[in-house]
């Protein structure tokens, strides 16, 4: 539910507001603001699905203390991003946006928190209700603000008053089912961290890489360039459906499966990776081949010069996805410092990237070039931390089942691409609209006639992944899962 509201905002708002308009809110809201307020996510809520998932009561350790930390930290990190928005020449208003959208990045980071401890009980039944009724909270005030014509820091007031909402339910929901408790213990709260310090410095650079383009792109082009990355960006952030499910599932269950079976460790590792891209590849795919279809029906013809930017996105999320997975095995191996020095190269890498391809593109491909430069550092971004990730984990990642599912989806990923491109000869070209939908549906039905025949994905064990799932909503609640067996039914 909360995604399909996302989704309706990233159709509404490019829309509504034009490129140069969503280009400057797109600066303060995507960019700078949560650029300065990295520095606020300290790593918890990672240690938390960690820790707090095998120790219940630690988190009533720390978290009073850190929650006072995050305050002053707040405070400092306001204060210089409104130095910053000043010196950026940004207009006024955009600065004004980009202030109150800090004050939003408080509140956000530290439901973060909170609903990391819920995660790590496996007590989200409130946090799932509480974030939809957030998410109507600020899709229906942005769509109101948006009707009223209010100015742009207006746009704000939605944000802030969604996660206030939600704080206020997710301090109740912690209290009650997780016990959560404030307190403040200075010693815990140094010890923890100490202990979270690899997390947060990976978190960190994993923003920064996500981040600093935007702000980046905004200060080394006109505002129109972030409004074509901010709105194709959108578009491809539709693969990204499940990472929120990555984080928030997989990490208690590896860090389970670890204390537990050694085997069945590497095994959830193994069909993770098979199962991400199974699912991942051929939305990637859809997205790459029918990228001006996708441009003309979700944000409209104003944005067709970003058709080519949303091309080169839409590989990055699949490296993404296998990321994530890696990194997440490793951090449950107790390896975090391998994830966190390469999510370092990364973050200073995207940066000198994009200060050497932006201004280059721009005057090479003009409208849309600094935006290409900005999604070809991400992507080389991607590929580096992807193939570090991968070595580093070695043989554990790969087994003769997902090397042959991989293999075979490739194939059909490249029959399918030419079978596309011969639609486009005969006639099917894309130029309008119908065109364009109509071969992506029969793209899309060759992929799957394809990807079943050669077994690729397996249809019995979707069938049985389906009847799991509806069994389980019907089954009375258990208690953690310790033993391999209980694992792998989680």
């Amino acid at each position: 539910m909360t995604y399909g509201i996302a989704l309706a905002l990233r159709v509404l708002l490019p829309r509504f507001l034009g490129p140069e308009s969503f280009g400057q809110y797109n600066w303060a809201v995507e960019g700078i603001s949560p650029t300065f307020f990295i520095l606020s996510a300290l790593g918890l809520d990672v240690y938390i699905r960690k820790e707090v998932s095998i120790r219940p009561e630690h988190a009533s350790e720390f978290f009073g203390g850190t929650l006072l930390l995050q305050g002053v930290l707040a405070v400092v990190l306001l204060g210089g991003l409104y130095t910053v928005a000043r010196a950026s020449g940004m207009p006024p208003e955009v600065q004004t946006l980009a202030l109150l959208m800090g004050v939003y990045q408080f509140f956000f980071r530290l439901n973060a928190i909170l609903a990391a401890v819920l995660h790590a009980r496996e007590k989200v039944d409130g946090l799932s209700v509480a974030h939809v009724v957030m998410k109507c909270i600020w899709g229906f005030g942005l769509v109101g603000m948006l009707l009223m014509g209010a100015p742009l820091p207006w746009m704000a007031a939605p944000f802030i008053a969604a996660e206030l909402f939600k704080c206020a339910v997710l301090f109740h929901l912690t209290r009650r089912h997780a016990g959560l408790r404030l307190k403040v213990d200075l010693r815990a709260t140094g010890a923890v961290l100490l202990a979270a310090l690899p997390f947060f410095i990976n978190e960190a650079a994993l923003a920064t890489n996500g981040r600093v383009d935007v702000t980046l792109l905004g200060l080394l082009a006109e505002p129109r360039e972030v409004g074509y990355y901010g709105a194709v960006w959108g578009i491809a952030g539709m693969t990204m459906l499940l990472s929120p499910i990555l984080g928030w599932v997989l990490m208690p269950l590896l860090s389970r499966a670890a204390a537990s079976s050694q085997e069945e460790f590497v095994r959830l590792l193994r069909r993770g990776l098979e199962g991400i891209l199974a699912v991942s590849i051929p939305v990637t795919l859809a997205l790459a081949l029918g990228s001006e279809t996708w441009v003309r029906l979700m944000i409209g013809e104003a944005y067709l010069p970003a058709a080519p930017v949303l091309r080169l996105l839409a590989p990055i999320f699949v490296l993404t996805y296998v990321a994530t997975v890696c990194g997440s095995w490793l951090m449950a191996a107790n390896r975090t410092w391998t994830v966190t020095r390469t999510s370092l190269l990364a973050a200073g890498l995207n940066p000198t990237l994009n200060l050497l391809l932006v201004p280059t593109l721009l005057e090479w491909w003009g409208p849309a070039g600094g935006a290409s430069g900005t999604a070809i550092s991400l992507a080389i971004c991607e590929v580096v931390v992807t193939c570090i990730l991968l070595y580093a984990i070695g043989r554990n990642a790969f087994d003769a089942r997902n090397l042959a599912a991989l293999g075979k989806t490739v194939a059909v990923c490249a029959t399918v691409t030419a079978a596309h491109l011969g639609l486009g000869r005969l006639g099917l070209d894309g130029s309008s609209l119908t065109t364009g939908l109509a071969r992506l549906v029969l793209d899309g039905l060759l992929y799957v006639s394809l990807i079943l025949l050669t077994g690729a994905v397996r249809r019995d064990e979707v069938l049985a992944l389906v009847r799991m799932v509806r069994n389980r909503r019907k089954a009375s609640p258990v208690a953690e899962p310790s033993s391999p067996s209980e694992v792998r039914a989680a």
